[in-house]
């Protein structure tokens, strides 16, 4: 009998790579925006406060671009 590998769950894999982009982005303004001035805090705050607006986006996708859009906002405001 022949073992039969599953092949990896393409929204799994996704969504952890969105997840991945998102944890980047966030790094990415605490560097930028700590070294103006703004709280670390305040940073973090802001991405997932804007991250909770795509929570249920049917299209997952675009939603890094879109938070980091919109926190850039908010953080630049």
């Amino acid at each position: 009998m022949s073992a039969r590998l599953d092949a990896p769950n393409p929204e799994s894999l996704e969504e952890r790579q969105i997840e991945q982009q998102l944890v980047d982005l966030e790094s990415r303004l605490v560097a930028q925006y700590g070294g103006q001035g703004v709280n670390e805090g305040r940073v973090r705050a802001i991405v997932e406060q804007v991250r909770s607006r795509f929570a249920n986006a049917r299209i997952r996708t675009f939603v890094p671009i879109l938070v980091e859009r919109a926190a850039r906002q908010e953080l630049t405001g």
